[in-house]
């Protein structure tokens, strides 16, 4: 049995996101492992099938693929399964690739896992100005399934347990409340800073575009004060988490768990 390694990435017409897979890669590479191939859900190449095709050309009979997503929905449920040839909400299966059998074991996104909580907590540290009252925003993509929001749910619970205040919940589509309409909430009820921490894999045009505007900054920014009724308030805006290395240390335990399974 010749083993290999599959991370699936969304896939972007920006560059950021096949950038932070090649980087989730070569870190895997030097903690030891090896077979790695990179596969895309969409708009990036290699798509997961195309992937798929050049590890079973290789060789390659068993593979573990690990979709490097904060959160379930469709793409993880249904999209992804379709592509690495195994049934829709499936841990795993036999894929037969151009007459090849190849095992597959499909694991989940890393949400839940405690480490997230550690990131957005830092991210807090780090950007606070530390003068008047602070509110915390943590943002999702939102989802027509429950997954997105329940996985920004415990996050932001989590950052309550260790001892963060006034913590809030909010999505930029699908589902709510709104980061418009919390943010505005928030600036209404005093608030003289406010963080914001995408929940987010890399930049894209929701983090580039679509979000900066509803928290009154210009595209491009990750910082500024407005005016509003004489008070001011500071808006800080918080890098994507997928670059950071403890990612990469949640992948390499899914993929132990799985070898030693």
């Amino acid at each position: 049995m010749k083993k290999g390694i599959m991370i699936i990435g969304h896939g972007s017409r920006y560059s950021y996101n096949k950038w932070i897979m090649e980087e989730q890669k070569r870190r895997l590479e030097e903690r030891g492992f090896d077979n790695i191939y990179i596969g895309f859900n969409e708009t990036t190449y290699p798509l997961v099938n195309d992937a798929l095709c050049e590890m079973a050309s290789e060789g390659i009979d068993y593979v573990v693929a690990v979709p490097f997503f904060v959160a379930s929905g469709l793409h993880i449920t249904r999209d992804i399964p379709g592509k690495l040839g195994i049934p829709p909400g499936a841990s795993g299966g036999c894929a037969d690739v151009n007459g090849m059998k190849i095992e597959i074991k499909y694991e989940q996104p890393f949400g839940n896992d405690p480490a997230l909580a550690d990131i957005l907590s830092e991210r807090i540290d780090e950007l606070s100005g530390g003068k008047g009252k602070r509110s915390i925003m943590v943002v999702g993509h939102g989802s027509r399934l429950p997954h997105n929001k329940d996985t920004v749910t415990f996050q932001a619970e989590k950052l309550r347990e260790k001892g963060y205040a006034d913590v809030h919940c909010a999505f930029n589509e699908f589902d709510e409340p709104r980061v418009e309409d919390v943010f505005d909430e928030l600036v209404s009820n005093g608030s003289d800073e406010v963080i914001v921490l995408p929940l987010f894999i890399s930049l894209g045009a929701h983090l580039k575009h679509d979000i900066p505007g509803k928290i009154r900054l210009e595209d491009g920014m990750s910082e500024d004060t407005f005016v509003l009724d004489g008070r001011s308030i500071t808006v800080r805006y918080a890098e994507p988490i997928g670059s950071d290395p403890r990612l990469t240390d949640i992948i390499a335990e899914k993929i132990r768990r799985r070898e030693q399974a």
